[in-house]
């Protein structure tokens, strides 16, 4: 089976920080599939200008096989490529922003490269996943033989894209009416998706875990050295999905414990809500190989997550990266962890977290991580490609 993916993250980004988010997790599954004959990624277009604000190279890691313009087809591995394409469009993506990508990507000009690089490729039969919502018109009209839309999250409820939510509306009303599979990773989105666009051919695909996580540990990193425990641990997103108010509370409220946080800063106001007591570290963001020794020295890991109407319907890869390391995990409930609650500590009030701080003691069952691996989740991936899973709703 020839496979042409379309993910959501940059594969700059990827090279740089590692493969941590799921569309990078199942390109790196489908890499090492034996029945994918050849991966084609689609990357996100981009700008020189953006490169060089994100300190980004021009180049890929790999072996430049072919080029038009300013199209390009790399080998990053053996029977791996990447379609990258750097646009001149810059005065219009400075002036559109986001909805530059969702315009970029309907361009001819990139839809034909593609299918040249199908040709090229002797791509026979190309089958078509797409996890970018923003990429909805280039997803309908590429003439792949099957296609498939994982609706990871709900990109509605993000906050961040208020301001093209009608754009995004369309794309899902467009790819709902192309009737091919849809999967999600979360129960709340099939119910939303189906409600809201009619949604019929939906399967629940839920994330997963390498289950190399935890043996790719290096020691204690060096920024720990310092820090007193026990450290009660949060790696992710600074986003408008943590609940401050509640962080505010346990901080204050256990002065005995060290609050580490590892992840990227997304929402500004977000992190400077958070108050900065003595006992609270930020470390910034590290890269995904390094990330889990971080993970292994936490004493409790946390998800102080929002609930209802400030969730996105997610599944939080986090949860299982934290289970695999056999940790204490605390969280509140949503985001799909109340699938996770035989494994995890779920607290639906401040001192009900707080108190489960107060023992670093985990006396829930372990996690079979083998059951919730990206390769497991790759095979039944790859069930719906071939058109071997038809039923909906099934929780994979």
């Amino acid at each position: 089976m020839n496979v042409t993916i379309i993910p959501f993250h940059d594969w700059r980004k990827n090279e740089k920080e590692g493969f941590r988010t799921r569309d990078a997790h199942f390109i790196k599954a489908l890499m090492t599939s034996h029945e994918v004959d050849k991966l084609l990624i689609v990357n996100r277009p981009t700008t020189f200008l953006e490169l060089l604000y994100k300190k980004h190279s021009k180049k890929l890691n790999g072996k430049l096989i072919h080029i038009k313009g300013n199209f390009s087809l790399y080998e990053v591995a053996n029977n791996t490529y990447v379609v990258d394409w750097i646009s001149n469009d810059i005065f219009n993506q400075v002036l559109r922003k986001q909805k530059w990508f969702i315009n970029v990507y309907n361009r001819a000009s990139y839809s034909n490269f593609i299918k040249e690089c199908w040709e090229f490729l002797n791509f026979t039969s190309p089958t078509l996943l797409s996890q970018n919502i923003f990429s909805y018109k280039l997803t309908c009209s590429l003439p792949a033989n099957r296609k498939v839309f994982d609706a990871w999250d709900n990109f509605l409820k993000f906050p961040a894209y208020n301001s093209i939510n009608n754009d995004l509306k369309a794309g899902y009303r467009s790819l709902s009416k192309e009737s091919i599979p849809w999967v999600t990773n979360s129960l709340e989105n099939i119910a939303f998706f189906k409600a809201n666009f009619n949604v019929r051919k939906i399967s629940l695909l839920k994330n997963g875990v390498n289950t190399n996580f935890v043996k790719q540990e290096k020691g204690q990193p060096t920024e720990l050295d310092k820090i007193k425990r026990p450290i009660i641990g949060f790696g992710g997103k600074i986003s408008y999905l943590l609940n401050v108010d509640l962080i505010n509370f346990l901080t204050k409220d256990n002065p005995q414990c060290s609050f580490v946080f590892v992840g990227q800063i997304l929402d500004s106001k977000v992190y400077d809500s958070i108050k900065k007591l003595k006992n609270v570290f930020f470390l910034g963001d590290k890269h995904y190989d390094d990330y889990p020794d971080f993970v292994l020295n936490f004493d409790v890991c946390i998800i102080p997550y929002n609930v209802g109407e400030k969730q996105h319907g997610g599944d939080s890869i986090k949860a299982y990266e934290y289970l695999a390391t056999g940790k204490k995990v605390v969280g509140t409930y949503g985001n799909g962890l109340e699938d996770l609650e035989d494994f995890i500590y779920l607290c639906d009030t401040p001192e009900a977290f707080s108190e489960e701080l107060k023992s670093i003691e985990n006396h829930k069952p372990k996690l079979n991580i083998s059951d919730y691996s990206w390769a497991k989740k790759s095979k039944h991936l790859i069930d719906i490609l071939s058109g071997r899973h038809t039923e909906n709703d099934i929780e994979i």
